[in-house]
């Protein structure tokens, strides 16, 4: 009798980015992802792993990002204090796309390392939940901890923060489809 089959590895990812969709998409991971730029590195995600396993596993490929988890979601982020650090500032309430672009001008005003982030733009439907629901952020968090608090009790939403250019990187809301295997932007 042979023994049973090893489980190959899964399809290796080059960038954080493909490495993020690949959690999302194939692993169902309710995944919020803040992309630096790093240069491409060959990971390979096993198959059989558990969310947190393949997450170790890609920091340790990718020494420049780290992932935490916040609450019930997990964020990829790059690996810098600053992503972690309490920032002082005041707690922010309202619809979720007046609360981000708002929070986004205070983290800009606060940490250097996130000038280059812009608020987020609007794609779809103005009046989805997606940017009417009312959201809080409480005074004194880390950065992570206020874009997690962006997202509200919806398991589904996710941010991304992706780089547009040299200069920028942008904020977007995503719902993931835990049920599918694949995500929507709104």
């Amino acid at each position: 009798m042979k023994p049973p089959a090893r489980r190959s590895d899964g399809p290796s990812a080059s960038t954080p980015r493909q490495a993020a969709a690949y959690l999302r998409e194939q692993h169902h991971m309710a995944l919020c992802f803040i992309e630096n730029g790093v240069a491409s590195r060959d990971w390979r995600a096993a198959s059989h792993a558990t969310p947190e396993a393949l997450l170790n596993s890609f920091v340790a490929v990718v020494p420049e990002y780290a992932w935490t988890a916040v609450g019930s979601r997990c964020v990829l982020h790059p690996r810098q204090d600053i992503w972690r650090a309490s920032l002082s500032g005041k707690a922010f309430q309202g619809p979720r796309l007046q609360t981000a672009r708002a929070y986004v001008e205070f983290l800009r005003g606060t940490a250097a390392e996130m000038a280059d982030l812009a608020p987020p733009l609007l794609k779809g439907d103005p009046a989805a939940a997606l940017y009417t629901a009312t959201v809080s952020i409480r005074e004194n968090c880390s950065a992570l901890q206020g874009l997690v608090d962006l997202l509200g009790p919806d398991p589904s939403m996710v941010f991304t923060v992706e780089r547009q250019d040299a200069d920028r990187r942008v904020l977007f809301f995503e719902r993931v489809d835990a049920g599918e295997k694949h995500h929507e932007r709104e």
